[in-house]
């Protein structure tokens, strides 16, 4: 077992091991560093959180009995 997995690892150590995984599923034939993956999710999380909080919104607006 990898000793470095789980909650112990490094920053570091967890975007290397996502570019590892990326690296190995890349058919796109583009190159992505590390930092570079990190901002890529960085803007998709932001997003996700902006459409999760509209999803929130909408379910409070749902009035009683429509």
């Amino acid at each position: 077992q990898d000793a470095s997995v789980g909650s112990d690892q490094t920053v570091n150590t967890y975007w290397q091991r996502i570019k590892e995984y990326f690296d190995e599923r890349n058919t796109s034939g583009h190159f992505r560093s590390s930092d570079s993956l990190r901002q890529r999710w960085s803007t998709i999380n932001a997003e996700c959180q902006k459409w999760a909080g509209c999803l929130s919104n909408v379910a409070r607006m749902n009035p009683s009995g429509c």
